[in-house]
């Protein structure tokens, strides 16, 4: 992957967190410093857990992928 794909991708994750941030803020009646910490570690824990999920399923389809990735 070069740079630019890398800054692309983050991006995408970035205004993806941004906007279910700001609907979830708009939906609130009443903003509370722990409902906040609590929303900021559930999206740095998906976000940083993705590409480990997506790296495991991929060493796992490995040999399944390789039979037909020619085509």
């Amino acid at each position: 992957m070069n740079i630019i794909t890398i800054i692309l991708i983050s991006l995408g994750l970035a205004m993806d967190a941004f906007a279910v941030s700001v609907t979830s803020g708009f939906r609130m009646k009443q903003i509370k410093i722990n409902n906040a910490f609590k929303i900021a570690f559930f999206f740095g824990a998906f976000q940083a857990l993705m590409p480990i999920v997506g790296w495991l399923a991929g060493i796992t389809l490995r040999d399944f992928i390789s039979t037909i990735d020619h085509w």
